[in-house]
């Protein structure tokens, strides 16, 4: 009789697993090369046990094993999306610091970003990581949790659904993710280009002047100053995106939920 029971209850948690792996996939905080593939497994099975009892009214009541399997897929991009929303003011504050480095000539020194799992100059780590103290410092691995339980609630599973207004919502998503970025390393690549035209005009007044020795490290040094300035006073906008990052997937749920609704009805 339990193994019945069991057997009923699998395909059910097959789905909120799948959501949860979509997660593990995406998100930067998971989704690191570091972190051993075993200790994902385990996270996102954990996850999925303690979420089980909250969203098990959303799930569907007769459901075989080969029809949970192809709702998976669909269970896994919900993941993902979510992943992509909550990863917003990262994969932001990384590509800011990189625009940065490539400016100030950083990028000869690039080392290994476990997160990423690429080569990244140190400036999009100190980025990366300022963007990762400010989320937790403010909750947001709270709102993560809730985000994720809500997100039952307005697509239960086997109810995703993918059509034109998803490759929107997700274009948005990008847009905002360069502007952000923009945002974040203007300062610095403005205060990189004026030092250059400075120094250009310096080169052409005082001919003995070298350019290549004295140029190179202020312009580093340039940098890591108005990176520093900025990344005390850009609170404000990362926590906006951090907001804006959830709001864009709660957005994407609810017209996904509102779609499956209208197909099913």
């Amino acid at each position: 009789m339990e193994l019945l029971q069991l057997e009923m209850l699998l395909p059910g948690f097959a789905l909120v697993l799948a959501r949860m792996s979509g997660i593990m996939i995406s998100a930067p905080m998971f989704s690191s090369s570091q972190i051993p593939t075993q200790f994902k497994v385990a996270m996102a099975f954990a996850l999925a046990l303690l979420a089980y009892p909250v969203v098990a009214v959303t799930l569907p009541g007769k459901l075989t094993l080969a029809q949970a399997a192809v709702g998976c897929v669909g269970e896994l991009m919900i993941g993902e999306i979510i992943g992509l929303g909550v990863g917003l003011v990262f994969f932001a504050a990384s590509l800011a610091g990189s625009m940065v480095s490539h400016q100030a000539g950083l990028t000869f020194g690039e080392v290994v970003n476990p997160v990423f799992d690429s080569e990244t100059s140190v400036l999009d780590q100190i980025w990366f990581f300022a963007a990762l103290m400010l989320f937790l410092a403010i909750g947001g691995h709270l709102i993560l949790v809730k985000t994720v339980l809500d997100s039952f609630r307005q697509v239960p599973p086997m109810s995703a659904w993918a059509d034109e207004s998803l490759a929107d919502h997700l274009s948005a998503l990008l847009q905002c993710l360069f502007e952000t970025a923009l945002r974040l390393a203007g300062p610095a690549i403005v205060a990189l280009l004026l030092a250059l035209l400075a120094l250009g005009v310096l080169s052409r007044t005082m001919p003995q002047f070298n350019l290549m020795n004295v140029g190179f490290s202020f312009k580093i040094a340039l940098a890591m100053f108005v990176v520093a300035v900025s990344i005390s006073s850009a609170d404000d906008l990362m926590v906006h995106t951090i907001q804006d990052g959830f709001a864009r997937v709660g957005d994407i749920l609810t017209a996904m939920g509102r779609r499956a609704a209208n197909a099913g009805g």
